[in-house]
């Protein structure tokens, strides 16, 4: 029985138009109430020998939470250009109102409940600039940081210029922290292949947010970038 409601938490149906969607799904103890919310869907669909997201936001009303129900096989680079015009809209509609979040959805494998991540105030830099070089660009912003740019492939992951061999990541890091910052706050840049699953972009950034604290902060731009575009990614 218990297997049986995971599955259900797990696959949402869009009753209305009898469309599946499958959720993330993480062992992650997440927000599982939220009232006053609208919902936005985001479907897997192939279309012309391309992944798509079939988009449904027709209920949305701007006074409220948000909650982004995106399908987990679903590249980044098919949601993340609609997920920044929708965080547009709902930040300036004519009825928005402070205190009201955007959130991801997911399916908490701890308490086989769906829950929510919150990812308002996020801003998608998709312009394939990696962190180092935005770092540089602008260094006066970051100067009296500890900068730590994390690399996330569909293949790989990378601390600064190190590959990471699987399994190691959240260790090393530590590790690498502790070693690096000499009394200084750490900030963590996170760099997203466009090319990663949502499934794993919300493993990661999950990952990632649990080893943040009042010093290891996580810088509020996200870098998606195009693998094409970016030579020294470390992308294959």
């Amino acid at each position: 029985m218990k297997k049986l409601l995971f599955i259900f938490i797990s696959t949402i149906l869009l009753s209305c138009n009898k469309k599946e969607l499958k959720v993330p799904v993480l062992a992650v103890k997440g927000i599982q109430e939220l009232q006053d919310h609208s919902q936005i869907w985001m479907f897997f669909e192939i279309k012309n020998n391309d992944t798509i997201a079939n988009i449904n936001r027709k209920n949305t009303i701007s006074s409220t939470h948000w909650i982004y129900n995106i399908d987990r096989k679903l590249p980044l680079k098919a949601i993340i250009p609609s997920i920044t015009k929708f965080q547009y809209k709902h930040a300036n509609g004519i009825h928005s109102k402070e205190g009201r979040f955007d959130y991801f959805s997911y399916a908490d494998t701890i308490s086989d409940k769906l829950s929510f991540i919150k990812f308002d105030g996020v801003v998608f830099k998709q312009d394939s600039v990696l962190s180092k070089t935005y770092i540089k660009k602008n260094s006066d912003n970051y100067f009296n940081y500890n900068n730590i740019s994390l690399t996330f492939n569909p293949k790989n992951t990378w601390i600064n210029d190190a590959k990471m061999e699987d399994g190691e990541l959240t260790t090393t890091l530590l590790e690498f922290i502790d070693f690096s910052s000499e009394g200084a706050k750490t900030m963590l840049h996170l760099n997203f292949n466009q090319d990663l699953l949502y499934q794993d972009y919300l493993y990661y950034l999950t990952l990632i947010k649990s080893i943040s604290n009042p010093g290891i902060l996580i810088n509020t731009i996200e870098f998606i970038f195009d693998p094409a575009k970016v030579p020294d990614c470390g992308c294959d």
